[in-house]
Parts: structure tokens; sequence; C-alpha cells
């Protein structure tokens, strides 16, 4: 209701501002256990960063407190987490990033990190630099090229002393007992992503299906694949991946079924109640160390468990935060910013300008009419007013364009934004509100009186999506609300048979661009642009053959590459309102912290819940 209360001011501005324009210009706490002699994380070694940029802010002031172990703490898990397994989903799943891990993941020590990291990084979004990983199963990753071949080679150093996660209770989990994580492990998985026709990888990156996978040493993996391929294999392997247990897969045939979560994570999944609540319990046998603070080197996670509560509304969500059901909320619109700060006074906060959700990107089906015409989608982007949109939405601190790259200090050097001496003329008009040049393109490409199309929604999109409705009516395209329920709308992304318009969510891997370019589901406006694929070759190859300057190389040839995907209008990317992140005080070591690198959501293993605090606050 507060979207449709607020759509009727955005609404009354269009009409001032064109009457104006008109008139002139649960577990007890467990015992700590000691890993089998893991060795410290060791970050990649290549490409090495020029030059390190300069701390987003000031350093949180370190208060000293020793961290203490037990309690539980509660989440928001929002829809239901159906990835259960990495290999048939994308990243992203609150599950597995918590019970299995990846090859490599962000450095949680170069964000905040409880007030003792570099701040290189604030961990709000989903960065991905180089310079800003560090190893996890692979204690390190190498790469070289060979130009005379054409081939590069990644090396990876398996961590030893990683252990299976073992859970009683599971029947998958039995079936490791608890044994030592292998390079063979590694391998079998690696094989699997890319040889397994439904797996996600295979779908979305065909240029991985080519790689060589061996064992080079008892703890060491090395992979081939083509120079132009090398930088994707490189991110796909290092941190689009959580692995899972051969002994698994070989006797269920995959590792959908949540009782079949078996992972080397800080925390084991071992209860879900659709709908209702997913629980984790700590890892005894865990091998992370807390590397940094007073409590470094402590045996992690601090935690006895964590839950995750399903709750779908966001009202619900907000009522649950406020009376501590859950501790820990993300993405809270300005306006219910506004009302939480005064109602829970309490609570901390992070704030991002233009950094929180807005109005939705349009991905239009670019292969059928009318939108594969140019004219049609730079009419459609014409028809919308961004900034009355901004001013009311946003309160003026939202940010466009945020596609295909938002703004942030991690990627300056390919953001091109309206004011950038960089930006044409002729492409910064395009997010100017212009319905009467929007009706004579659409009139020069054959549709004088408009045309009729639909979106593909859930209910929780209606509203947002009701925007752009009216907007475009306004110049002749009626666009029909097609609402699905979850589960039929997954289907249809997944299998990328959408009628017209549908939304992204996420924005893509820089050098890779996936929704951009291939045949995966993220690529929803089915793009296939020869100079997007060129280009993308040479900026992968550019930062490979070029370990000391190659990636800031690559952010400038992907600034230009925005140009023409902002010209040619495969998106309209919407206005990202500003948006603020609550927890209770009692969460400790944590900064508002969302993602640790590319969808890495396992930061609880870092934290520790001080609950004598939150005993003396009546919870």
């Amino acid at each position: 209701m507060k979207r449709k209360t607020l759509w009727l001011a955005v609404s009354g501005l269009m009409v001032l501002s064109l009457v104006m324009a008109a008139c002139g210009p649960a577990a007890a706490p467990t015992t700590p256990t000691a890993p089998t002699t893991p060795t410290a994380p060791t970050a990649p070694t290549a490409p090495t960063a020029p030059t390190p940029e300069k701390p987003q802010q000031e350093p949180v002031k370190p208060i000293g407190e020793t961290p203490k172990y037990g309690g539980t703490i509660r989440l928001l898990g929002g829809t239901e987490p159906i990835r259960f397994s990495s290999v048939t989903h994308t990243v992203g799943s609150i599950v597995l990033n918590m019970a299995n891990q990846g090859l490599w993941a962000g450095d949680w020590t170069k964000g905040p990190a409880g007030g003792y990291g570099t701040n290189e990084a604030d961990w709000a979004g989903n960065p991905d630099l180089f310079k800003h990983k560090i190893g996890v199963i692979a204690e390190s990753t190498t790469w070289t090229v060979d130009e005379a071949k054409n081939e590069g080679t990644i090396v990876y150093k398996i961590r030893q002393g990683v252990h299976w996660a073992l859970n009683p209770a599971s029947e998958a989990s039995r079936l490791l007992n608890g044994r030592e994580l292998t390079a063979d492990d590694v391998i079998f998985h690696l094989k699997r992503i890319i040889t397994d026709t439904k797996t996600y990888l295979y779908l979305a990156s065909p240029e991985l299906r080519v790689a060589v996978i061996t064992k080079t040493g008892p703890w060491e993996v090395t992979v081939k694949i083509p120079i132009d391929s090398l930088i994707s294999t490189v991110s796909r392997f290092g941190d689009s991946i959580q692995l899972e247990a051969p002994e698994v897969i070989n006797k269920y045939g995959n590792a959908e079924n949540w009782k079949n979560s078996v992972g080397t994570g800080p925390f084991i999944l071992t209860e879900y109640t659709p709908g209702s609540v997913l629980t984790m319990v700590r890892n005894p046998n865990y091998w992370e160390k807390d590397p940094i603070g007073p409590g470094k080197g402590n045996q992690l996670p601090y935690l006895d468990s964590v839950q995750y509560f399903i709750i779908p509304d966001v009202s619900t969500q907000q009522a649950a935060l406020r009376t501590a059901k859950i501790d820990q909320i993300g993405s809270v619109s300005q306006e219910d910013a506004d009302l939480m700060r005064k109602q829970v006074p309490a609570l901390v906060e992070l704030k991002r300008d233009g950094g929180g959700t807005g109005t939705p990107v349009v991905n239009f089906r670019t292969d059928k009419t009318p939108f594969n015409d140019v004219r049609v989608r730079r009419a459609m982007q014409l028809a919308i007013d961004f900034e009355t949109i901004n001013q009311s939405l946003a309160g003026g601190q939202g940010r466009y364009p945020n596609r295909p790259f938002g703004y942030s200090v991690d990627f300056a050097d390919l953001y091109l934004g309206l004011d950038d001496p960089e930006m044409p003329a002729e492409v910064k008009e395009l997010w100017s509100y212009k319905p009467d040049k929007a009706k004579q393109l659409l009139k020069e490409a054959g549709y004088p009186n408009g045309f009729k199309t639909s979106v593909l929604v859930t209910a929780s999109q209606v509203d947002d999506w009701s925007i752009y409705k009216d907007m475009w009516a306004k110049v002749g395209i009626e666009l029909v609300l097609d609402v699905k329920d979850q589960g039929i709308y997954n289907s249809i992304v997944n299998n990328r048979s959408h009628e017209a318009l549908i939304q992204s969510s996420g924005n893509p891997i820089w050098y890779t661009m996936p929704a951009y370019s291939g045949v995966s589901s993220t690529n929803r406006s089915m793009i296939d642009d020869p100079i997007i694929n060129e280009t993308l070759v040479k900026i992968r190859r550019a930062i490979v053959l070029d370990p000391v300057n190659g990636e800031k190389t690559g952010m400038k040839m992907m600034k230009e590459l925005t140009k023409h995907v902002y010209w040619q209008v495969y998106e309209i990317g919407g206005v990202s309102g500003s948006s603020s992140r609550f927890w209770w005080p009692w969460l400790k070591n944590y900064l508002g912290e969302a993602n640790i690198g590319y969808f890495e959501t396992g930061w609880p293993r870092y934290i520790w819940l001080d609950q004598n605090l939150k005993k003396s606050m009546g919870y």
C-alpha cells in the first residue's frame, strides 16, 4: 500500500512537470574442536593489484571486547531457500554459503571486520575484485598464460585439514563419516559442473566445458583452458560453486534435497520446515580461525546455531525485527527506515544512498517483435520519468543508471554516469523524460498507436511495475501484468520462456557479463551482440595477460563498451533508492556486511552474540 500511495505522488509530480513544461522551459554451547592442522588462508597471487584504493571510510574504532561462544542468532530467510545444491542453481543461497564452501571468497579482514579491518571494501554489495579474494578450500590460486599455445593454467593448492561435517542424524552425512576433503573431491565436483548438462555453469558458461582438470600433486589440482576463457574460469571455479561430496552425488544423484546437505562449512543444516524456519548448528570440526581482532586465533564459528525465518511479507519482516524476533534485516527503504529509527532507536543502522532496491530493471525479449527494434526500446526508456521517480520514491537520493553496473568505489573506473565527460549526449538523452519523442520513435517503428504487451511478475512485483504501466500508457503502450506464483515464475525464468518483458535480479560479473551474453537464464533479454561478445574476449585477455594493470585496463574497456550497451537499450535500469540495514547491538563483530565477496553470505561465522547485553535490554 505504501508503494501505491507514493505512486499517487509520482503521478501528481508528473502532471505538474508537464504543466510547467507547457508554460515554458537452539543447541547447548559446544566446546570448540580444533581442526587437523589447517593452514592460514592465502590470497590469490595473480593478478596483482596496481595500487590499493583508499578506504571508503575511516575504520570503526575497535571496542576491544573479547568474543564469546554460544547462543543463536535469528535472521531473515525471506522466501523459500530453494537452493540446496550448487550445481543446479547459481550462487547466493544462504544454505550453500553456510554449509558448503568454494575454492575462494572475499577476505573479511578487508572490510570493517568488527572495527579491525582495512575498510578497502564495505561488503555491503557484491564486489568482485581479485585483490580482495582469499583462499578457502583452495589455500591458494595461481594462474599463468602461454601465448604460444594459447593456453592458460590454473593451479589450486587444496587446503589440508578440512573435513566434511558429520551430522550423526543425517544418512547422507554418515556416508562420509567426517572424512578429510581431498583434491579428488575437488576434481569430481569441477568435472561434474562442466559435463552435467543440467548444471547452472554448464548452461551459463559454456566456455568452461573444454577445461582439462587433473590432479598434479597430492594436494594440487591443475586446470588447462584457452586464454580467452581463463579469467571466467578463475572466477566461476573460484566462487560460483560450493563443493558437494562424491558419495552423496553417487548415492542420491544430486544434493537438491535438504536432508542430503553435507559440506565443509561452519554450520550444518539440521532442520527445515517449509514456510517457517531453517536451522543450522555449529560445525564442531570446522577448520577456520578468527583472522583479526581480540579473538584472533579463536576457532570459528562462535555461535551455537543460526536460524533463518521464512517471512515473505515486508511489513511482517520489519515487525519481527522491531520485536527482536529476528536480529538483523537488510534493504529497508528510506520511508520504512525513517519509521524504524523512530520506533526502535536502539537499533544500529548502516545506510547506503543509491544502494537499495528501487524500480525494476526491465528486460526485453530482444529476439521477438516489437522489441527486436531498438527504436521501440529507446521509446520505452524515453517514456519513463526517472527523476520524478527518484524524487518521489527515493527522496532524491536514488541513483541511475544502475545497469549494467551500479556505482561503487570498487568499480569507479568502469562506471559511466550521466555527468561523466565521456557520456555521449545522444546516450545521455535516453534518461530524459521525452514522451513526444517516444511517440515519434514508435511511429517510425510502425506503431503509431502504440501496442499491447505483457510482463511476467510475481505478486510482490506488481506495485513496482504499475509505475511503468502508467507511464507507458501515456505513449500508447498497454502493459498487462501477468502474475504467477513463485514456483511457476522460477520455472519460466530458468527455461527462458517468458513471452515479452521480465525483470532482472542482481548485476553481472563485470568481466564475464552473463546477463549480456550466452544462453543462461541470467541473459533475460536474449542478447547476442557481436560487439559485446568480442569486447568481453579482449577484456578477459587484458586481465590475464597483464597481472599488474590488466584489471584496470579491462575496466576502462568496459566503460567504453557501456556506451554501446546504453545506446542499444537491451534493458532499462530502474532507479536504485537509498536503503538501510538494521541490527540489534548484541550482534558483535558485525558492521553491516551483506556479502563477503560475490554473493558470499557466510558472514555469521565471524560474529558473536553478546547474550548478557541482550538480556539486559529485556530480550
